[in-house]
């Protein structure tokens, strides 16, 4: 979801509290969770917000647009998904998701969600047991990457993203990854250069074509983004490129 329909979720989620029904939104935003918590504490958010700094999500799913909406059903099924233009103020949207709350829960029989939880050094123990067996695999060795840069051990992280690029020059992931990094070390020059060469491969993603125009441009996205900047940008980049 968009940063400006935060507010009208938080009403939503509100009504809907007794319904066994629980929001995750997920900033897809490069320079992080001290960014995003911003907005999310602005808007009096209480449902759960994760950060997705690596963009890996267009990836997984095949996006590259937001915002995006899933329902994720108690057994784990995609009930619904709608990608580009996913909105609550939207009556089809709501009532789409308001027809799945109401039908009735199926047993899963599973172990509560808590059960499942780990801690930062479990998850980059699993990452490392998983390559070992496995270390021609890209997508563990970026997965490893994305952890240790999350753990903010930068020199490693930058080890493992630069050994995916070596073998595959096109990895937007590794290369966003790299970005992230340059980011928390105050190198926006280089964390641009950085999404610019992701974009080069991937020239169609508005994600991060927007990640560019954020880092470059941070005073049209924060504290409020300026969509007739983003137009104008758009008209200025489409007359340069004729």
């Amino acid at each position: 979801m968009c940063r400006e329909q935060l507010p009208v979720w938080q009403q939503f989620y509100e009504a809907h509290r007794q319904a066994n029904f629980e929001i995750l939104a997920i900033a897809m935003d490069a320079q992080g969770a001290e960014v995003v918590r911003r907005f999310t504490e602005a808007a009096g958010v209480t449902f759960h917000a994760a950060v997705d700094r690596s963009q890996g999500l267009w990836q997984l799913y095949g996006f590259d647009v937001v915002p995006n909406g899933f329902f994720v059903d108690e057994n784990g099924i995609l009930r619904y998904a709608k990608v580009g233009g996913f909105e609550v103020r939207n009556a089809e949207d709501a009532r789409a998701i308001e027809q799945l709350l109401a039908a009735p829960a199926e047993a899963t029989g599973g172990e509560d969600a808590s059960d499942h939880f780990i801690t930062r050094d479990e998850t980059l123990r699993r990452a490392k047991e998983a390559l070992a067996k496995d270390p021609t695999n890209s997508d563990l060795r970026l997965a490893l990457a994305e952890n240790l840069a999350q753990a903010k051990r930068y020199a490693d992280a930058r080890r493992e993203f630069e050994s995916v690029l070596a073998k595959n020059p096109k990895s937007a992931r590794a290369l966003l990854g790299l970005a992230t990094i340059h980011l928390d070390l105050g190198e926006r020059e280089k964390a641009a250069a950085a999404l610019k060469e992701a974009w080069a491969i991937e020239p169609n993603n508005w994600i991060i074509r927007k990640q560019i125009w954020a880092v470059e441009h941070p005073e049209q996205f924060y504290p409020a983004i300026n969509p007739n900047w983003q137009r104008q940008q758009l008209e200025r980049e489409k007359a340069a490129t004729k």
